[in-house]
């Protein structure tokens, strides 16, 4: 009864490619129904960042003595498909598709040891406001994508935003640097000591908001950082 049930919900409402919009079909009966087809999957350009230190991403956050390594899983173009499946992420109610990209970007992962030695997977926090009227934090479902295929622990509790500051993608410029300014604060730093801590977001521009992160995040003496997105602005 459960799969015929399923069988008709598919027929009745058929789910939609949140890249194309074409109808897209599960695996199986057994298996969720995907949020993006196989041809749009086969579309995003990836960075190959993974096997490659000193990269671009690297670059940004060098300069922080706790910092290790840092990638991007595929390239970002306004306009284009990358652009258009982060958008309904985060402003469109499908966090799903963070989920789906982050356990592909985990699988080409570990094919490489990019993911080696991590101890705990931290999504870069929303304000407990934006979170209210959003309803999610779309680095969480990227978090746990992540997390689900590598077997590592996620944590939402020891980094927290304090300052509600204005969407990024409004400022530009300077004027980015300033706004993301003192907008994080640390827990229990102690619990993090010595720790290889893997900071995860969707989008790097400027590498600002991370860099914010990164400086409240000192507090965790002797703890390593790595960085990873879903997708690097060119």
């Amino acid at each position: 009864m459960h799969l015929l049930r399923r069988y008709l919900a598919s027929v009745l409402f058929p789910a939609r490619c949140a890249g194309c919009g074409q109808s897209v079909e599960p695996p199986s009966l057994e298996t969720p129904v995907p949020a993006v087809c196989r041809e749009c999957i086969g579309l995003l350009e990836r960075t190959e960042q993974f096997d490659l230190r000193g990269n671009l991403t690297e670059d940004m956050f060098a300069p922080n003595r706790q910092f290790e390594r840092a990638a991007a899983f595929c390239f970002y173009d306004k306009h284009e498909l990358m652009s258009c499946l982060i958008q309904k992420a985060k402003y469109g109610r499908q966090p799903e598709i963070n989920y789906e990209l982050a356990h592909m970007a985990a699988l080409d992962g570990l094919q490489s040891d990019f993911f080696e030695d991590i101890d705990v997977i931290i999504p870069i926090p929303l304000h407990p406001r934006r979170f209210r009227q959003r309803g999610y934090n779309q680095s969480d479902y990227i978090a746990r994508g992540l997390g689900d295929v590598l077997h590592i622990p996620v944590d939402t509790t020891h980094v927290t935003r304090v300052r509600n500051n204005p969407q990024q993608a409004l400022t530009q410029g300077k004027e980015r640097e300033r706004n993301v300014e003192n907008i994080f604060e640390v827990n229990h730093p102690e619990e993090m000591y010595r720790r290889h801590i893997l900071l995860v977001d969707d989008v790097i521009t400027t590498g600002s908001t991370i860099r914010s992160c990164m400086d409240a995040m000192s507090a965790f003496r002797g703890a390593r950082i790595s960085v990873f997105a879903l997708a690097k602005a060119r």
